[in-house]
């Protein structure tokens, strides 16, 4: 077996997998979050890959969900008595085509039953590590979040919403008004709570927008867009109404309760250090250079 290791957050993610299998063609959007291995250094996600195919009886399992925004009717996640099981099945939706991932009741390891017809041009290993890690890192401080970030060197800002409202035309807009800032991520960025401190980062999954950026920003502020017919900020306070904004955008498998307690956990630490506003907006210019505005106000920053 080959072990490639990753950092994405600060959180090691260990592969180890077949050399027949070429990960780097597998995971183009992972290049720059590749560090060198240490097998010293203990993962916090740990991934087997395998070409073979799952030998596991799925006729007593719990179905917990089999609603994906992603994959549709192809996805499936079980639940039998030591493990959880994440099906998405390949589009000529055979029986025998089915991507399984089996992992232990705290996604620190986890098997991926991978179909090589598929391995090179789809993204559904990368979905399944996504998985994998955005439940496991809960527990080390870490979340990752429905976003898209813009950040400036120092700082960064991350946008909420439904999917459609604008995120990612309030970024485009609010790079263009604001000078000196770029996009940090596009849909799911990585949030870490560091002493007093929290952090957003870039990782290897931002929607489709190709932006896969290995940095490291403070994260000033939350912002929770909603269309309006006039732009206008109202910001939350450190309490239910800060909580109501965030929790939409954040991902814990219900079932688990040792897991949603942990996303919990992070999203209070989150409000207490973070301000959270909602942005009623239009798609202009304006928008963007209000948003700019209260967010230099109320965090007491010098605008330069």
């Amino acid at each position: 077996m080959t072990i490639v290791d990753y950092l994405v957050a600060d959180n090691l993610i260990r592969i180890s997998f077949d050399e027949s299998i070429d990960l780097l063609n597998s995971l183009p959007s992972f290049k720059d979050f590749k560090v060198e291995t240490n097998l010293n250094n203990e993962a916090v996600v740990n991934i087997e890959l395998t070409l073979k195919a799952a030998d596991i009886n799925l006729s007593e399992a719990k179905l917990l969900s089999d609603v994906s925004i992603v994959w549709g009717d192809r996805f499936k996640f079980e639940e039998i008595t030591n493990f959880y099981v994440t099906s998405v099945e390949n589009l000529n939706s055979r029986e025998s085509d089915v991507w399984r991932m089996i992992s232990d009741k705290e996604f620190k390891e986890s098997k991926i039953h991978v179909k090589r017809a598929e391995l090179y041009d789809s993204n559904i290993l990368s979905w399944m590590i996504m998985v994998a890690f955005g439940q496991r890192v809960l527990s080390n401080n870490t979340a990752l979040i429905h976003s898209s970030v813009v950040e400036n060197g120092e700082y960064a800002v991350s946008f909420l919403g439904k999917s459609g409202t604008g995120k990612s035309t309030h970024s485009r807009l609010w790079i263009s008004t604001n000078e000196g800032f770029n996009l940090l991520n596009d849909d799911n960025p990585a949030v870490r709570i560091e002493g007093d401190d929290v952090f957003i980062y870039g990782t290897p999954w931002s929607g489709k927008t190709a932006c896969y950026i290995n940095k490291k920003r403070k994260l000033m502020s939350i912002i929770r867009l909603t269309q309006a017919k006039e732009n206008k900020m109202d910001w939350k306070n450190k309490g239910v109404e800060s909580l109501l904004a965030l929790l939409p955008s954040f991902t814990a498998i219900r079932w688990n309760q040792t897991i949603f307690s942990s996303m919990l956990s992070v999203l209070e630490n989150i409000i207490q250090r973070v301000s959270v506003g909602q942005l009623y907006c239009l798609p202009n210019p304006e928008a963007a250079e209000l948003c700019y505005n209260e967010i230099i106000k109320v965090n007491k920053l010098e605008d330069e």
